[in-house]
């Protein structure tokens, strides 16, 4: 639809009227004007996952429907910004999506097309001059159309009215993506109500507009790169509040220069620019919903009844009595108690700076909840903002997990014993802390090793950051994980040595003494270890199934390092109050595109307990994707019911392994066994760390160490490539009484499949196959690379089929995206003139920044063309990483065993035995019945003699 200008500046004319007394004097220049196309509800539903739809829809007469509506608010949008132009107490510019429709065009071909739109519109005499450069990101890119946004003149953005251009304002319910509103309710009411929830504060992210508040206008500012410090240099000079609860490094940068945003923000929540009229466009009128426009329309209404409102829609009911429930004691609270944060983008081209703003109720017991849903409103109507969400509090989601890495066979240890065992690699963890005197991370010449300063002669922990506390808790999550990554005995072999005993650990101690976890920013965060740890393992997460804001800056962090790779738990959402199976359980940040999510099997052995089937079954309690935009999650899957790690005791020195060493969901001493993705996750880390070691010692392409072949810096991109690339197919879900769910590559609930080494890289005469990789890669735009591999099996290689996985790492897209992956690249691969599509798939993949293609059946002799092709990029070209197992000349696997997974007999054999018990049964049963037959018979035999006996007494009865 494109509606009437004058009827946007009609509307135009009321509210200003309200706030300033003062009319709009472009209407004369602009009555022949239309607006540009702007998207349906519909349409934007399929591009962002916002509040919009919820605030726009339940009405319930046919006059008063979502989509009339909605062409009101838009038009009120438009004049808002029009009329900015033209009054100098408000923003100049506001945030707009400009989509571009064009046909046959990749989106870097539409983003060129949308740039020389707007300069040239821009350099029009006809137009307001845009000062300054346009700084437009992705928030959708598909075959169709392409949607960036930014901020733009609204007389710039008004002009684009060629048919090929779609351009939406962004209004407040845009901003925030959807589950804000009652995130915002529930973590409000938790905060208030968790007597455990000492140092939790609800807690909103905003995604600045590009090129607002950038890091070179911070350097600028303090002239020259010597102001700028790092996140650790700052945080060790920072002076902290020793009576706050904020965690350290929670704190941001500074604020210079943002003041404006703050301020801004801060001046609408007062309860004097509510409503009345004063130097502030008042707050009830940046929001459509609760404007005087808003209630105009409804009076102009026909089937609207003012004294029975139900025609109005329900959110905008909420937002109304919010504003009219607002308390004057929430000034005082928005005045003190919220703290600010920045963290600036140094890359304006592709990453938004971000804010948050933290709201710290301590001491309060009656704020209204209508204090914190206004505060929402005030955020999302700075134009500086262009996207915001409330963070979820989050919470925590061997040696024969080792061999079932390493080999799948009982006690064998290949890599271990080839020296790969994760020595040189450091792996940076995020949890409830560690006990740092359990002999597993002891270290006799640094007992205490906490602080910033990363220290690489520890012998086990090189850093203890400590964001929340010093200390684990009684058998506490973070030791446990810390174990199974990197855990070992520092007086020789342990029970519970790690996946990577070799490698040192960097611990970010973001949990208090009751488990809680209090984690600082994204980037303090995934700082910790750095630049030596090249890997971060985080066994926590959100129930949120969305992509938020905290997933986006995860994504952007491996973005920026490319070196550097996230290992996230997927949740233990997947079975709930009696309910199995449950979809789209996978929680933040583990819904980031750039990260692997991790997925939990069943354990095999003593550490398997009682009843549940063996290791080629996925736990019930692992969640299960898709992401809210469809994704495939989790990635992989490894051991995590039951796993043995070290256990720790803060009130013990030296707990080590007891004489009786602790079964299935047991503990002793300083041993533990418990299950979750959280256990899964460390196993996939301390894997990881093997796979860089394996490159940095030279292993590859030989399979044997080589001085000559280093490879000292491989991406975050191959080792995911090689992890997945080798990931095996696991039987179905163990759900326990309920039965086996089916599962197969690719679904929901393994994704890849299972972690396995033998089938990931090669080790002469110890694994199944030879591996050849392409990293850091880079195709262009349109373009296809193409890469021939031969299968070579003159020398002994017996593996049967030809794996072949692609890889790539992204920007972060925007928090609540539908189509969050915005370079889309396609793997296909041609054998014996087939072309192989990835991913199951029958067509391209358009969902997933991962493909993978496998050939069962290949021969000796046989070639097969890998092709990449940068189907539609959002920029000119994209890295990549490209990885293929198979046989390519080296020599059989001569390891003796059977794998655990294949011999894996157990849904047999619970079936077996189920039969067995039901056979039993049956037979007492039957026993029983036959017992009481024949006790019947005797029973009427006996009663018969009697009534013989007595044969006149029964006839007189009767």
């Amino acid at each position: 639809p494109s509606p009437s200008l004058i009827t946007a500046l009609s509307i135009t004319t009321t509210i200003l009227s309200l706030a300033h007394s003062q009319t709009v004097s472009s209407n004369a220049n602009a009555e022949q004007q239309q607006l540009p196309t702007y998207l349906t509800l519909d349409q934007l539903n399929l591009v962002l996952d916002s509040e919009t739809d919820t605030d726009f829809g339940n009405f319930s007469s046919q006059e008063l429907s979502d989509s009339s509506t909605w062409n009101e608010a838009i038009r009120y949008e438009w004049s808002k910004g029009l009329a900015a132009e033209n009054i100098s107490l408000l923003p100049q510019k506001y945030p707009y999506l400009i989509c571009h429709t064009g046909a046959n065009m990749s989106g870097w071909q539409r983003r060129v097309a949308i740039t020389a739109a707007i300069t040239n519109v821009a350099t029009s005499a006809a137009t307001t001059t845009e000062e300054g450069e346009v700084y437009l990101h992705t928030l959708y890119n598909e075959d169709d159309y392409l949607c960036l946004y930014g901020q733009l003149m609204a007389s710039v953005a008004i002009s684009l009215t060629d048919d090929v251009f779609v351009v939406q304002p962004v209004m407040a319910s845009l901003k925030m993506i959807e589950g804000s509103v009652e995130g915002m309710k529930e973590e409000h009411a938790n905060a208030l109500g968790d007597a455990t929830a000492e140092g939790y504060f609800p807690r909103v992210d905003m995604g600045l507009c590009p090129g607002v508040a950038l890091m070179e206008d911070k350097v600028e500012e303090e002239g020259g790169e010597e102001g700028v410090e790092s996140y650790f240099e700052y945080l060790q000079q920072v002076d902290r509040d020793p009576s706050s609860n904020a965690a350290i490094g929670d704190e941001g940068e500074n604020l210079d220069g943002v003041e404006d945003i703050t301020e801004a923000i801060t001046e609408l929540l007062l309860s004097e620019n509510l409503n009345n009229n004063s130097a502030v466009l008042p707050l009830s009128q940046q929001f459509y919903m609760t404007s005087q426009a808003y209630i105009d329309y409804l009076d102009n209404s026909t089937n609207y009844d003012d004294d029975d409102n139900e025609d109005q829609s329900k959110r905008a009911k909420m937002w109304g009595d919010a504003m009219d429930n607002y308390q004057t004691s929430c000034d005082e609270t928005y005045k003190t108690r919220l703290t600010w944060k920045i963290y600036r983008s140094t890359q304006p081209e592709r990453s938004a700076s971000q804010m948050q703003v933290v709201y710290n109720n301590t001491g309060e017991t009656d704020i209204d909840a209508s204090c914190a849903l206004v505060l929402l409103l005030a955020i999302s109507a700075n134009p500086d903002v262009c996207s915001l969400d409330v963070r979820r509090e989050v919470e925590p989601s061997n040696r024969i997990a080792s061999f079932m890495v390493e080999s799948e066979i009982q006690n064998e240890y290949p890599f271990r014993a080839r020296g790969i065992d994760g020595t040189g690699e450091t792996v940076a963890v995020s949890d409830t802390g560690v006990d740092s005197d359990n002999c597993y991370f002891y270290d006799p010449e640094k007992p205490q090793p906490v602080g910033f300063t990363f220290d690489a002669s520890a012998r086990k922990i090189d850093q203890y950051v400590p964001f929340v506390d010093t200390r684990d808790y009684l058998y506490g999550h973070g030791t446990h994980v810390a174990g199974t990554i990197a855990g070992k005995r520092w007086d020789g072999e342990g029970a519970a040595d790690g996946i990577a005993p070799g490698a040192t650990l960097a611990v970010a101690d973001i949990g208090n003494e009751n488990g809680d976890l209090r984690p600082p920013n994204d980037k303090t965060l995934l700082s910790t270890g750095r630049p030596n740890a090249q890997i971060h393992s985080a066994s926590w997460g959100s129930k949120f199934n969305f992509y938020t804001s905290r997933a986006r800056n995860f994504d952007q962090y491996m973005f920026e390092n490319d070196e550097f790779l996230i290992i996230i738990a997927a949740g233990n959402s997947g079975s709930e109050d009696g309910a199995y199976d449950i979809p789209n359980s996978v929680g933040d940040p583990a819904t980031a595109k750039n990260v692997i999510a991790v997925g939990a099997h069943n354990s095999w052995g003593h550490s398997s307990a009682a009843g549940n089937l063996g290791p080629s079954h996925v736990a019930d309690f692992s969640s299960r994707g898709p992401t809210a935009d469809g994704r495939m999650k989790p990635d992989i899957v490894a051991v995590g019911k039951s796993v043995l790690s070290a256990g720790g005791d803060p009130n013990v020195v030296g707990e080590c392994d007891p004489s009786r060493i602790p079964r299935a969901n047991e503990r002793g001493g300083g041993l533990l066994s418990i299950q979750g993705t959280s256990m899964a996750t460390p196993v996939v880390s301390g894997t990881a760390a093997l796979v860089r070691q394996y490159f940095r010692d030279g292993y590859y392409p030989s399979g044997k160490k080589n001085s000559n072949d280093p490879y000292p810096n491989p991406s975050g991109a191959l080792i995911k490539a090689v992890l997945l690339n080798g990931a095996q197919r696991l039987k179905g879900v163990d759900n326990g009484a309920h039965g086996v769910t089916d599962s197969t590559p690719y679904d929901n609930a393994q994704g890849f499949g299972r972690l396995s080494l033998q089938d990931s890289v090669y080790l002469v005469g110890e694994t199944n196959v030879q591996l050849k990789v392409w990293d850091r890669e880079r195709v262009i735009d349109q373009d296809t690379n193409t890469y021939n591999v031969t299968i070579d099996k003159s020398n002994g290689c017996q593996a049967e089929g030809l794996s072949v996985t692609l890889v790539w790492v992204e920007e972060g897209s925007s928090p609540g995206c539908m189509n969050c992956v915005l370079n889309d690249l396609d793997l296909s691969v041609s054998f014996r003139g087939q072309i192989y599509l990835p991913n199951g798939r029958k067509s391209p993949d358009r969902t997933n920044i991962v493909e993978r293609v496998v050939i069962n059946g290949v021969e000796g002799g046989e070639t097969a063309t890998i092709s990449v092709t940068a189907h539609n990029l959002v920029w000119q070209s994209q890295k990549y990483a490209l990885v293929a197992t198979g046989c390519f000349g080296g020599v059989a696997n001569t390891l003796q065993g059977e794998s655990v997974f294949d011999s894996d007999n157990s849904q047999k054999r619970r079936q077996i035995i189920i039969i067995s018990v039901c056979v039993i049964i049956g037979v007492l049963l039957l026993g029983c019945v036959t017992f009481s037959c024949i006790r019947r018979r005797k029973m009427r035999s006996r009663a018969g003699n009697n009534i013989d006996f007595n044969d006149d007494e029964v006839d007189e009865r009767a």
